[in-house]
């Protein structure tokens, strides 16, 4: 049997054993109700059951991702607490990739593997607990306001919403898919603070905030407008709230922009030295037809043959949009339920119209919105408000066939996906060493990454020459002895015996980098044409002690001392209101 077909086979075997688990439950204790939660825990498990296949994926960037980590782990836990530079990328020239990238998902992944999961595995148990996260933050967050059925409900089309499996199954963005955990958990937490802003809750806000932000940029700069625009809503929906309670939270989100400033102010200053900056940024957007339908096994697959990706909005999802609205023309919500749909009805379609070209102009006007890169990115919260109204009409029609009907039908429709199509068992950890490291034209980075920088002239190939040794004399008589090598500090010895020579080290130049010759700071020369965007430099005769450092700007020094300062007053914060507790800590520690 083909091995997509084999994954469907023992899917659909779990789905009847969880199926036949319920129903025995029901027999065996028939006044209980079934645990909601426990039964969602339980569903979330059946597109992971894939992931227990060894190996990589066939398509996707798990691989690519399984790489990265690697470097960011060795750099984490042998070198710097902040992972910038990573020296491995274009074949050892380097490239500034981890000031740029998703920091979370990689410290996460290296967490993992220092406990001994794979590299592998690591990403995949990440992808794994954030997928089961990111339902059961739905589940309460929806629980809370409109109840338990109506939770589980939301929970369910959050969790298998396509483009949710496209990103864990096909795409393999884990910073994506764990940003899916954010979305309702902010909104969850933003409802309990400006209803009753708790001290605790404030703080937690904050580094939920800084977390979010350090998964994915671009999605939570995304959501950032949408949590505030949803606190104003609750504010506005309670004339009892008062109005120091939205003062405290609007102090909790900039205590969370404050807190992930080490990660995303040097993102914002030092952008523009990237290749980035340079590219004429362009917008893909996918059509309507695109939103409607998948185009691959009668619209229930949402990879191509090709690893053609669909951008499916779904097809119960698409039936509650309209649903949800026939209910409100028929004037079925209560005042509260009325104003909740259409809060999230309104940001439903102005997400789907930055989902589309129409919105081109838009997108190209606005700040930072040009470097989105995939207006399908739009998809993410979109979820989120199409589950909620899922829930809104659960609520509404208190029918419980209709209910379970649903739910099953959402999570059936999507079987065919839920697993990479083809793993291949072969690879693992030690062969992506190995391939990296006889594989040099572009090491880690399948194509030229953003984060390159603007002076590497990647146009011209350089950095696809097989980088023979990290320093090079160009012309000149000298002998160059390697002392030390770090992802951030190369040290040499060099003795020149002719009247000059000049030195070629092989690191792709970025601001940070400086150079000094027996302890004096010189200029770094990395614009010549026969070698642009790498550091060179010239010795006169003599012995001389060579430094090439990778160090902080200004602005990343201010940032790192932003972040600690305001970690450490939120520490102090959290002991203050919490000090009778923290009386009874150190009383019963001394007891011990």
């Amino acid at each position: 049997m083909l091995e997509p077909y084999k994954l469907v086979a023992v899917n659909t075997i779990f789905c009847f054993i969880l199926l036949a688990g319920v129903l025995i439950y029901r027999f065996v204790y028939p006044k209980k109700k079934i645990n909601l939660l426990m039964l969602l825990i339980l569903i979330s498990l059946l597109p992971l059951l894939s992931m227990l296949r060894a190996g990589t994926y066939q398509s996707g960037d798990l691989s690519l991702h399984a790489v990265r980590t690697m470097s960011f782990f060795k750099i984490l836990f042998h070198e710097h607490i902040i992972p910038r530079w990573a020296p491995e990328f274009y074949a050892g020239y380097g490239d500034p990739y981890f000031m740029f990238s998703y920091f979370l998902p990689y410290f996460i992944g290296s967490l993992f593997h220092l406990v001994g999961f794979s590299f592998l595995a690591s990403l995949k148990l990440l992808m794994a607990v954030s997928y089961i996260l990111s339902g059961i933050f739905m589940y309460f967050f929806i629980k809370d306001e409109l109840g338990e059925k109506a939770g589980f409900t939301a929970a369910i089309f959050y969790l298998f919403s396509p483009f949710h499996l496209v990103n864990m199954h096909f795409q393999v963005t884990i910073a994506q898919t764990l940003s899916y955990l954010f979305l309702p958990l902010c909104l969850y937490l933003t409802k309990k603070i400006i209803s009753s802003p708790r001290s605790s809750l404030l703080i937690i806000l904050s580094i939920v905030e800084a977390l979010f932000i350090m998964s994915h940029q671009v999605i939570s700069m995304i959501f950032l407008p949408i949590m505030i625009s949803y606190a104003l809503f609750l504010f506005r929906s309670n004339i009892k709230v008062p109005a120091i309670n939205l003062a405290k939270y609007s102090v909790s989100i900039l205590i969370g922009l404050m807190l992930s400033s080490f990660y995303w102010l040097p993102i914002v200053s030092e952008s523009q030295f990237t290749a980035q900056a340079l590219n004429k940024q362009f917008i893909i957007f996918p059509s309507i037809v695109d939103l409607l339908y998948s185009p691959w096994r009668s619209g229930f697959l949402f990879q191509g043959h090709m690893g053609e990706l669909s951008y499916v909005i779904g097809y119960t999802q698409i039936f509650v949009v309209i649903f949800s609205l026939f209910l409100f023309f028929r004037k079925s919500y209560d005042k509260r339920t009325r104003k909740m749909f259409l809060f999230f009805t309104c940001v439903l379609a102005i997400l789907l119209f930055f989902i589309l070209s129409l919105s081109k102009p838009l997108w190209y006007s606005l700040p930072f919105l040009k470097f989105f890169q995939f207006s399908a990115r739009l998809l993410v919260p979109l979820s989120l408000c199409i589950s909620v109204l899922s829930a809104i009409v659960v609520r509404v029609v208190k029918i419980k066939a209709f209910f379970i009907i649903l739910c099953s039908i959402t999570v059936l429709y999507t079987i065919l996906n839920w697993g990479n199509r083809t793993t291949i068992p072969s690879i693992n950890d030690a062969t992506l060493i190995k391939e990296n490291k006889t594989w040099p034209p572009l090491g880690p980075s399948v194509g030229l990454e953003p984060s390159s920088p603007i002076w590497s002239n990647l146009n011209k190939n350089i950095s696809m020459k097989k980088r023979t040794a990290d320093i090079e004399i160009l012309y000149g008589n000298a002998e160059i002895k390697l002392l030390s090598r770090t992802s951030t500090s190369h040290m040499y010895v060099a003795d020149v015996k002719s009247e000059y020579a000049r030195i070629k080290e092989n690191t792709f130049y970025f601001p940070e980098w400086i150079l000094k010759i027996d302890g004096n700071q010189k200029n770094i020369e990395y614009k010549s044409q026969d070698h642009m965007g790498i550091i060179t430099f010239e010795l006169k005769k003599g012995t001389h002690k060579i430094e090439v450092s990778f160090v902080d700007s200004k602005i990343t020094k201010f940032s790192n001392f932003l972040s600690l300062t305001t970690a450490a007053l939120l520490v102090i914060y959290f002991i203050k209101t919490h000090l009778t507790y923290f009386r009874q800590f150190l009383y019963f520690l001394r007891l011990s």
